[in-house]
């Protein structure tokens, strides 16, 4: 299993990443089309790029060789690889890659900020509530949120049930549940080999040294 997150120490779209599109499917050079603000085009397009790195480094398999098609209800898989689980997340100025060739997984990111925290009711269990309230910092909710988003990404059947219900904090996760904390973000995996997650902090020059740019 591998775990790898990057930072985007970047701000410009630029030469370098209209070259890095010939590396991603066209579906996702589309995508990357679609979106108005570098930023947002950046996280992207290094998505899929650190997707597709993540991948070749777990299977030895070439870049070209990779397709990919999508499950009922949307989680991305590697086609004609029944075996091979991957799951990426996204925010400003972050990107998370887990992969794994045992069982399923799920991921999820997010940058540590001041929230409103009403969102909760809607989402959280109630003993989860009370953990973030007795803390009453923004580390504790998105520790909780990134938790709950693994989880329903590991599932891959989409919020079809209360997630309400679903209590992170409760022991029947802590086989399952990996979270880490670096340069404010909060990162968590959920998986089958919990022992096997071992995070690596990439940066773009990987990316680029990977695919010869």
């Amino acid at each position: 299993m591998l775990t790898y997150y990057m930072p985007i120490t970047t701000s410009h779209f630029g030469e370098r990443e209209q070259d890095l599109l010939r590396f991603v499917s066209d579906e996702r050079k589309a995508a990357v089309d679609r979106v108005r603000f570098d930023d947002s085009k950046l996280l992207t397009l290094y998505s899929a790029l650190l997707a597709r790195y993540t991948i070749c480094e777990q299977t030895r398999l070439n870049n070209d060789l990779l397709t990919f098609s999508k499950s009922e209800h949307g989680k991305p898989f590697l086609s004609g690889h029944e075996n091979i689980d991957f799951n990426i997340s996204h925010t400003k100025g972050m990107i998370l890659c887990s992969v794994t060739d045992t069982g399923k997984v799920g991921v999820d990111v997010e940058r540590i900020r001041p929230l409103k925290y009403n969102i909760m009711k809607r989402c959280f269990h109630t003993d989860e509530i009370s953990f973030v309230e007795s803390n009453n910092d923004d580390k504790h909710f998105f520790e909780i949120w990134t938790k709950k988003e693994a989880y329903t990404k590991y599932l891959g059947t989409g919020l079809a049930f209360d997630i309400t219900k679903v209590n992170m904090l409760s022991k029947e996760h802590d086989d399952k549940l990996f979270c880490f904390e670096d340069n404010g973000y909060v990162f968590s995996v959920y998986c089958d080999l919990k022992d096997a997650v071992l995070p690596h902090k990439v940066c773009i020059d990987h990316i680029l040294n990977a695919f010869s740019v």
